[in-house]
């Protein structure tokens, strides 16, 4: 299809477009695609969107490549499938009351993975909502629950050790639960991570390891629950597994 439209005047139409309504012009016909493909528009368009670049160009710039290149809304970007998985983890977990130890177990990763399977009754919304996330969340019951008096210092170890390549690594290394969030039921402590010097760039990502617990009067906490997370950085259950796949494994 052929508009007959006068070159000139489309000449003088398409230095003042933006990019995308250029593009649609291409699309029109044979003679405005012909007109449309000039360097000089696209070089009217770069100027306003980067207009250093037009004072000194490149000699081999393409105007017309340039844009369509770098104005394209970026794509979600999808993970591809982890090396790792849970099936090849287990998690070491050691937690003392003020030098005592009061709780030392080896647990699968996908016992933590499956999460809490009976939550108890009586724990704040605020908790419950955090129980029901979309996110992937590594959680594991804690049998007996472990009831702890309220002020003294308790700390957290977490290693973990893979199958696949029989190698360990520390995520939490004696870390303190020294934040108490009163409204969601939880005691906090976390610890940055180490990454493997295969990632030099990586670093200030943390593994907080949280307590869900029950209030039991003014002076003690039943602890429910033990959830492992790292919400800094990774959500998903893919995320998780390539950020511990990072790690310093030895």
């Amino acid at each position: 299809m052929e508009t007959g439209f006068p070159g000139e005047v489309l000449k003088a139409v398409f230095p003042l477009m933006d990019g995308k309504d250029l593009v649609f012009c291409m699309l029109v016909c044979r003679q405005w695609r012909e007109i449309a493909k000039g360097d000089y528009f696209w070089k009217c368009i770069c100027s306003r969107k980067w207009p250093s670049i037009c004072k000194e160009p490149p000699s081999d710039t393409n105007f017309q490549k340039l844009y369509l290149t770098f104005s394209k809304p970026r794509k979600t970007m999808h993970l591809p499938v982890p090396k790792l998985t849970f099936e090849d983890l287990v998690f070491y977990i050691d937690m003392w009351h003020e030098g005592s130890l009061i709780f030392s177990q080896a647990v699968s990763g996908c016992i933590l993975r499956a999460g809490l399977q009976n939550t108890p009754g009586g724990i704040p919304d605020v908790l419950v909502a955090h129980l029901n996330t979309t996110d992937c969340t590594l959680m594991m019951e804690v049998k007996p629950k472990l009831t702890v008096p309220m002020g003294p210092v308790i700390t957290v170890s977490v290693l973990a050790h893979r199958k696949d390549t029989h190698k360990m690594t520390c995520i939490i290394n004696t870390s303190t639960f020294d934040y108490i969030d009163g409204n969601a039921a939880r005691a906090l402590a976390y610890e940055y991570l180490r990454f493997s010097p295969r990632y030099p760039f990586i670093s200030d990502i943390r593994a907080w390891m949280s307590l869900l617990f029950l209030y039991k009067g003014t002076h003690s906490i039943e602890v429910f629950g033990i959830e492992l997370d790292f919400c800094d950085v990774a959500r998903s259950e893919y995320e998780i597994l390539w950020l511990l796949d990072m790690l310093d494994w030895k």
